[in-house]
């Protein structure tokens, strides 16, 4: 799990859900959020995180990676980064984004 501060957030601000949830962490941490609901599909299938050196981490990794430096939800990031939990993250996850993709693509926005 990366917790250095220097990553960048990439979310879908227009996604209602998606910016609900983001506007709550950046009030607990120091992180850098960016918009990226105009920088093409890629962003807009995952959150992502995005580091100085060109790496990039995306979907549970990195809401590990927010989690882990917002306070209050350092025990999540804990508690999701254990295999079990982690391999069954990813599954419930993958399945969200898409539907959460899909119907942003569809209305232009999130429920």
């Amino acid at each position: 799990m990366k917790t250095r501060l220097d990553g960048k957030v990439l979310f879908n601000e227009e996604c209602s859900i998606c910016n609900f949830e983001i506007k709550h962490y950046k009030k607990r941490s120091k992180l850098e959020y960016e918009n990226c609901s105009q920088k093409g599909d890629k962003y807009l299938k995952a959150l992502y995180v995005e580091f100085p050196d060109g790496s990039e981490i995306k979907g549970v990794e990195a809401f590990i990676y927010v989690w882990g430096n917002t306070k209050g939800y350092k025990w999540l990031a804990k508690f999701v980064s254990l295999p079990i939990v982690f391999s069954i993250a990813k599954i419930v996850y993958a399945f969200l984004a898409f539907i959460l993709y899909w119907r942003f693509k569809i209305f232009r926005k999130a429920i």
